[in-house]
């Protein structure tokens, strides 16, 4: 009987110590996870310029700097200023605007929150007028430590 209870007590134990190195490496996992941010903008397609809302309350503001045509296709690239709560930067990025209506980015932010951290974007056009055209997405901020 002494030896059920020790090995009882072992497993017990065994158990015990799995749990905790499960729910740390969890807490680890989610630390490093990437920050989400999803916006909605507008764009003025004679001047290259967009503007909108991001996260609960913050804004999104979009100068690009090169486009060049591809076919039906474009690549491009563009400074992106980012603010909400407390989390404000400026992104430098580049991608594709793809035929079937939606821009894929990626980039580094160069000032402000995160400098340094590595950004994804991929904005779906849901509305286009004579000069503007409207976007939702969502941008991935990969923190340096991700």
């Amino acid at each position: 009987m002494t030896n059920l209870k020790t090995i009882i007590g072992l497993l017990v134990a065994a158990v015990a110590v799995v749990g905790v190195v499960a729910f740390g490496a969890a807490q680890a996992s989610a630390s490093s996870a990437p920050i989400v941010i999803p916006y909605a903008k507008t764009c003025d397609q004679t001047v290259g310029r967009c503007v909108g809302t991001a996260g609960h309350g913050g804004t999104i503001e979009m100068q690009i700097t090169s486009f060049r045509a591809t076919g039906k296709a474009a690549k491009l690239t563009l400074t992106e200023k980012i603010t909400v709560g407390d989390i404000m930067f400026t992104a430098e990025m580049s991608g594709n605007v793809s035929p079937a209506g939606f821009i894929v980015l990626n980039g580094t932010v160069t000032k402000g929150s995160f400098a340094g951290a590595r950004v994804h974007q991929r904005s779906n056009l849901t509305s286009a007028h004579e000069t503007t055209t409207e976007w939702t997405g969502e941008l991935r901020l990969m923190p340096a430590s991700a």
